[in-house]
């Protein structure tokens, strides 16, 4: 949304950024090579010694890696953290009032019955800009809504058109918790949680993540005993102080997650654990009324090659109709495009 350079935010500690052990025995042996050259015979056998500092140089490298705390992890682990710390992790999504602006009349065009979440949503990231926090960065909102009201929808929508990677969590699966913090290291099935995950493979700092149907929540327990429920993970990273000092389990180094983004949704606010609610911003999703969908229907209809517009107008008005019935979702208006689509003999116009 802007040319300017993407910020970097540090993730991880500086420490953690022990070059490989190939550049240690590259350091070591150059010094050795110096060495010969500078002393001559008096250096002795030139292969002795470059054995010797090719060892010296291992030994180095292993003490760093202790001293780092990762010298239990696999080189591929390692190597990610190494980046990690020493790049920085990018900040994606608008840097300047503009850029906001930009994205948020674009999430209102695509959305435009969300208008009440686009309007918190813009003036909480000018704020941020204007204090000089780049990228998105939005507080923890939770979308309340039947099934098909389009309430993941619009929270892709909000990283789409932000630019920021993100990630679906379903908690009907039953593993939510782990898949959130992680699971720690002694376990064959050992990983880390989705953010961190989202770190070290994307290099980003501020991912959204989308917590779907949080109202299904419940405590899993592990074959060693232990629970891990959506609650107690989702409260350690809904709080900034918390979350900025979060520590992976699986690689057992701290990483920094205060800039991720939290979406959350559910069907019943009732079932929803008091702590989340407390902690989100609470939006009900608008009613389809008539106007509302035909809304619905006129944004998602510029994304669909529909062809006739004649026979365009006719469907939009059954959908409104549909609507007063207060049966009509998102969900069913998509399907209901898609379906005009697969009409043979439709001719553009």
């Amino acid at each position: 949304m802007s040319d300017r350079p993407q910020p970097t935010y540090a993730v991880v500690p500086s420490a953690l950024d022990v070059p490989s052990e190939r550049a240690f025995v590259e350091r070591f042996t150059a010094f050795s090579h110096q060495l010969s050259r500078n002393l001559g015979s008096r250096y002795g056998s030139t292969h002795g010694k470059i054995m010797k500092a090719t060892n010296l140089a291992k030994e180095a490298h292993d003490r760093h890696l202790r001293a780092a705390g990762v010298s239990r992890l696999v080189r591929d682990q390692q190597v990610q953290l190494a980046r990690l710390a020493r790049r920085g992790a990018t900040l994606t999504g608008p840097c300047t009032l503009h850029a906001v602006d930009e994205w948020a009349a674009a999430l209102h065009e695509a959305s435009p019955w969300m208008s009440e979440v686009g309007t918190f949503l813009m003036r909480h990231m000018r704020r941020a800009v204007e204090k000089g926090r780049f990228g998105l960065s939005i507080p923890p909102i939770l979308l309340v809504g039947p099934p098909g009201d389009g309430k993941t929808t619009y929270a892709r929508l909000i990283a789409e058109l932000s630019g920021t990677p993100f990630r679906q969590i379903d908690v009907g699966s039953g593993s939510a918790g782990f898949r959130i913090t992680g699971l720690e290291r002694g376990w064959s099935s050992a990983q880390s949680g989705v953010p961190v995950e989202m770190m070290l493979d994307r290099g980003v700092a501020n991912p959204l993540l989308i917590v779907n149907e949080v109202d299904k929540a419940h405590g899993v327990r592990s074959t060693k005993g232990s629970v891990n429920d959506l609650e107690t993970s989702l409260l350690q990273l809904l709080e900034p102080e918390t979350a900025s000092r979060f520590e992976c389990p699986s690689l057992r180094v701290p990483f920094d997650l205060s800039r991720a983004s939290w979406i959350l949704t559910a069907n019943d606010l009732q079932a929803v654990p008091d702590p989340l609610v407390d902690r989100c911003t609470v939006f009900r999703m608008p009613e389809v009324t008539p106007s509302v969908a035909g809304l619905m229907f006129d944004a998602i209809a510029r994304n669909h090659e529909v062809i006739d517009q004649e026979l365009l107008c006719q469907v939009r008005d059954m959908v409104i109709g549909a609507s007063r019935t207060g049966s009509l979702s998102l969900r069913t208006i998509q399907r209901v495009l898609a379906g005009l689509e697969q009409l043979p003999g439709n001719v553009l116009h």
